[in-house]
């Protein structure tokens, strides 16, 4: 990891070890019979030492707690009960997730065919967790990973022409959102959402207000639709060490083949540059980043992937600032929950 792997000052009821050679994540199992098997006791130890074990992060970048006793999503949210969470929820987030129970959300409804590439979570709103708590209810069948990378590690990578220019220029974070009602094109339909839907709201006023609470600008198209605009420095300071670290969304974000795939063709018909598309990331004065600058950063990402299989009961909490997450593609059932820590 980007500092000196500390040592694991952890109570003698559980064990610990790095998952993999550079310390992402940190996985500690119970070695008492009544924290395999007692909820209750899982709850008063986790009120004893979460500090221990979120003063850990900056050092492992996530930690993992494997074979405790948290049966249920109601485990879960007893255990993340005590953070603070944004009060808007997951309005104005980019991915549609519902609301599960409490500070409970569904994993990022995407379908399971697809990657999604690693990312900080909420980067693209100036408001964004400092930790996200993650759940496994029941694994996939095969991969379903919540893939994790080390963001100290990626930031070494990025091509230093893109990082010169995003710290000149910054970036403009730009989604869009269709109005209400039936939209003729499918294509257009699945990739973008209604406003009203993100937002949570039904009329234009509580969007505009939706939008200043999320700390973006509303800008209404020609075509009823709502544009988010949020311009971000790209670099953030962790708030336990100081460092800056890159985060900027160039790689989820930027309309560009790599990422887009087979799919790149059909969405630069349906969003020609200079309109609206769902969503995209710009240089801080509006400038196209270059496509050559961004291409070689999915190289670097699949190089940093670690993907630990999901077992049920699970708990993982990963540093959003130092750790980066996605997901596998996978096959079957699968039921991850989210939980954001502010």
């Amino acid at each position: 990891m980007g500092v000196e792997l500390k040592t694991v000052n952890l109570p003698r009821d559980v064990t610990s070890r790095p998952y993999d050679e550079h310390g992402l994540p940190l996985i500690v199992e119970p070695a008492t019979g009544s924290l395999a098997n007692d909820p209750e006791a899982v709850q008063s130890w986790f009120e004893e030492h979460h500090r221990t074990l979120e003063d850990l992060l900056p050092a492992y970048g996530g930690v993992v707690l494997r074979g405790f006793a948290i049966p249920d999503t109601a485990a879960f949210n007893a255990m993340i009960e005590r953070y603070d969470t944004d009060p808007m929820g997951y309005a104005g987030g980019l991915t549609p997730r519902s609301n599960i129970s409490g500070k409970v959300f569904e994993a990022s409804r995407v379908p399971p065919e697809q990657k999604i590439i690693l990312h900080q979570e909420m980067g693209y709103l100036p408001n964004y967790p400092k930790a996200v708590a993650f759940y496994c209810l029941i694994p996939s069948e095969t991969g379903g990973c919540t893939t994790i990378g080390d963001a100290r590690r990626y930031q070494k990578q990025i091509p230093a022409r893109l990082m010169d220019s995003v710290r000149e220029r910054g970036v403009l974070y730009r989604r869009n959102y269709r109005k209400p009602g039936p939209e003729a094109d499918p294509l257009k339909a699945l990739f973008r959402r209604e406003w009203t839907d993100v937002l949570q709201v039904e009329t234009v006023e509580q969007a505009e207000a939706a939008c200043e609470a999320v700390g973006c600008a509303a800008v209404w198209e020609d075509d009823g639709s709502l544009s988010m605009h949020y311009r971000s420095s790209g670099f953030v300071n962790h708030s336990a060490t100081g460092e800056e670290i890159w985060f900027a969304q160039v790689q989820g974000m930027h309309f560009n083949r790599a990422r887009l795939d087979r799919n790149y063709d059909k969405l630069n018909a349906a969003f020609p540059a200079g309109r609206p598309r769902p969503i995209e990331i710009l240089y801080g004065d509006g400038g196209d980043i270059p496509d050559d600058l961004v291409t070689p950063l999915y190289d670097v990402l699949d190089a940093l992937a670690v993907n630990l299989p999901y077992e049920h009961g699970d708990f993982m909490l990963l540093d959003n600032i130092y750790t980066m997450h996605g997901r596998q593609p996978y096959t079957g059932k699968r039921d991850v929950q989210v939980g954001l820590v502010f």
